[in-house]
């Protein structure tokens, strides 16, 4: 039995026992991997019928009925949703349908029974009688025998030619089904939707609705690919739909395709110049192709217009960009988080509400975190350390408030870490506040700053009495709401940065635990040792080499004529852009060696030919150099004045490498030349840093944990006693007296 099979059958287990919300949990989690699981869709669609929901159970029951025809059960589980919505004629002509297929015994005769004492449809039930009509005959097109081919042949060549009042009756069907379908989505449905859109493009293959739609649940839903088909289909269907250009621009940039996504976006703004969203996603497609200063000036057309349309993704990517760019310092960035923190304010309510929330310090305290990130996710591996060691804490209950559509393994493991996970990935700003608010939350904890899928919005409406930023965001919030981020002494030193944060800064051991990859090879000898050369590496993303990082690279290549480079995890088509950026600073291709993005254990193993790995700046890398830190290779990074440009310090602050941390681009270049030419100091670094790494702050997940939760009590004991919020160093509390 097959992982799935299994999970379906624990599902069924759970429906027999009574626990219908879990087996409806346990059927969507199956569906969400495999869409076509035919028991799943039955079971599920059966649970519906359970919960007199005929119309819900339709769609899955027709799936299930289309994988596997042969199934008696399949048959008459459609059979009988169709009865409960009183559409007596589609269940008459399927059950002739059924019996053509060989459906037979006492099960038929009482069904047939059953229906012959129905009472008769009304107008509006005959009405929609039709619309089961193509999906049947895709089942019958299936099954039917070959001495059957030429009565659907004739059928076929009549519906090629419909009465004028037939085609009135489709449009009328085909509107109220699109009218279904939109109301199943505006609650939040997205499984049924999935499904519903799907059975739509069958039985209306020429309306450009149900693809648009089914495309963009299938996006959600993780399978990108699956999407641009559908996207394409509805752009054939509806050629001046901008929404939908746009759509199917955001899908190729999920997938790499850049260049088809730029054309998918003018295409967009062809159509409708004014388009907000639009303007955002090309930004988006610039700055992942390094064209920043473009993509700056989409970013910025698209905040200037009127805001109905403007995805949140547009103020996200404003900052995540600028604060990529070398020439922007920590004032002006900081500037501009204090603008959009105060355009992401004004449209909260003026007045923020009064919290319910008992005023006892010392009770048992209900902690949220909200992320579109626990999933496959470098966000996950930082805080499930922290979620497994909190879970049996008897002064903490957790919350989770998950806002992305899809879900994968991640989350399913993430899960049991949490009494209350909550998927509200359908809930406006104001729906998600009032849910957490209702649900009694203390202390709410936002996982993201201005990272995508963030609810910076939902934040600024203050639904907790305390609200703090914590690790997926190298900086300030902006918003007033937002009372405290957590960091380190090492990522932030104190007195330095706190001019830069809206929030109070609030210092743990360590800014959060990382959990190294189990299967990770061993660490090998210092590969210069055997190549009498040193290599450099990076396996950052192609969007933090800008041209400033490239160009200090450089420098220290030239410094270094024998060494050479390896670049690892970029797109294959970015590499002849690249070789021309390094050949216009004298280093020629022979020097460098390029690696497409590969799986886990293969990326990790690429370190065994690396010696010393060179940051990106102004934006740090963090995972990456986490990653080559377990491998035995330390970075060599340039500390900057934003707190984007401290996360390599950070890092080698923690391990005591200060040795590998420049100020400034000369002592870049000169501590580079310095590891090139002490091979033998190089070596034993390498030999001792996985064991240095497992002793440091940052591998301590109980000690985080812990500070974390002393941190939390002293700022709810805060607010209890009506105190201003503060910033102090947990567990030691001592306030932090420069503030």
């Amino acid at each position: 039995m097959s992982a799935l099979d299994e999970l379906c059958a624990n599902a069924v287990q759970r429906q027999l026992e009574g626990q219908l919300d879990e087996a409806e949990r346990l059927y969507r989690d199956v569906l969400l991997i495999d869409g076509r699981h035919a028991a799943a869709n039955h079971c599920f669609g059966m649970l519906n019928v359970q919960l007199h929901r005929p119309l819900e159970a339709m769609p899955y029951l027709l799936a299930a009925l289309e994988a596997s025809p042969q199934l008696p059960d399949y048959w008459l589980g459609y059979l009988e949703a169709l009865l409960l919505a009183g559409r007596l004629e589609d269940a008459r002509t399927t059950l002739a349908l059924a019996k053509q297929h060989g459906l037979a015994g006492a099960a038929v005769t009482e069904f047939a029974t059953r229906l012959q004492a129905a009472p008769p449809q009304d107008a509006s039930q005959q009405n929609a009688s039709a619309q089961i009509a193509s999906s049947q005959q895709n089942v019958s097109h299936q099954n039917a025998s070959p001495q059957a081919a030429p009565e659907r042949g004739a059928a076929a060549s009549g519906a090629m030619r419909p009465s004028r009042a037939a085609s009135r009756r489709r449009e009328r069907l085909a509107r109220d089904e699109e009218k279904s379908l939109a109301a199943m989505l505006q609650k939040g449905q997205f499984a049924d939707g999935l499904a519903f859109a799907r059975g739509l493009t069958e039985r209306f293959p020429e309306r450009a609705l149900g693809w648009k739609t089914l495309g963009a649940l299938l996006f959600a839903s993780g399978c990108a690919q699956d999407a641009v088909a559908a996207m394409q289909e509805a752009i054939r269907t509806a050629p001046q739909d901008a929404e939908t250009h746009k759509n199917l621009g955001t899908v190729f940039n999920k997938l790499d395709r850049l260049d088809e996504a730029e054309r998918s976006l003018r295409s967009a703004l062809q159509i409708a110049p004014q388009y907000a969203a639009a303007h955002s996603h090309l930004a988006s497609t610039y700055q992942l192709q390094g064209r920043f200063a473009e993509a700056e000036a989409c970013y910025r057309r698209a905040i200037s217009l009127p805001a109905q349309d403007l995805p949140d993704d547009s103020y996200t990517g404003l900052l995540f960009m600028l604060s990529h760019n070398p020439d922007i310092g920590a004032d002006a960035l900081f500037a501009e988080h204090l603008k959009i923190g105060e355009r992401i304010a004004a449209a909260a309510p003026a007045s923020r509400p009064r919290h319910a929330n008992i005023p006892d310090p010392e009770r048992r305290l209900q902690v949220g975190f909200v992320s579109g990130d626990l999933c496959r996710h470098p966000i996950a591996n930082f805080i499930e350390p922290i979620l497994a060691q909190l879970r049996d804490r008897p002064g903490l209950e957790l919350h989770v408030y998950h806002v992305n559509a899809a879900e994968d393994e991640v989350s399913a493991r993430l899960r049991g870490y949490v009494r209350h996970w909550h998927a509200v990935r359908s809930l406006s700003p104001a729906q998600l506040a009032d849910r957490i608010e209702s649900d009694g939350i203390d202390v709410l904890i936002d996982l993201s700053g201005h990272t995508s899928l963030n609810r910076l919005r939902t934040f600024a409406r203050k639904p907790a009495p305390i609200q703090a930023s914590w690790m997926g965001y190298p900086g300030t919030t902006g918003l007033r709401a937002m009372d405290y981020y957590l960091s380190d002494r090492h990522f932030l030193p104190p007195g330095r940065f706190d001019r830069y944060f809206t929030e109070k800064l609030v210092y743990l051991p360590a800014l959060a635990p990382f959990q190294p990859y189990a299967a990770a090879p061993p660490v090998n000898p210092l590969p210069a040792l055997g190549t009498g050369h040193i290599t450099f590496g990076s396996f950052n993303r192609l969007g933090k080499i800008t041209a400033a990082t490239l160009r200090l690279w450089a420098r220290l290549l030239i410094a270094l004529p024998d060494s050479r480079m390896l670049l690892a995890g970029l797109p294959v088509k970015e590499q002849d852009t690249l070789i021309a950026m390094f050949a216009a600073h004298g280093i020629t291709v022979e020097r460098l060696t390029f690696h497409p993005r590969c799986g886990m254990e293969q990326y990790l193993a690429l370190h065994h030919r690396v010696d010393l790995c060179l940051d990106t700046h102004p934006y740090n890398g963090g995972t990456t150099t986490m990653h080559a830190v377990w491998m035995g290779v330390p970075t060599l990074t340039l500390a900057g004045s934003t707190p984007p440009s401290r996360a390599g310090a950070a890092i080698l602050g923690q391990l005591d490498l200060q040795g590998f941390t420049a100020e400034t681009e000369v002592q870049f270049v000169a501590l580079g030349r310095y590891w090139a030419t002490h091979l033998g100091e190089l070596a034993d670094v390498r030999g001792g840093l996985r064991s240095r790494l497992q002793r440091a702050p940052g591998s301590q997940a109980g000690a985080i944990a812990d500070a974390f939760e002393c941190a939390i009590r002293h700022m709810w004991r805060r607010w209890c006693a009506h105190l201003p919020n503060q910033s102090f160093h947990s567990p030691g509390l001592e306030a932090v007296t420069h503030v």
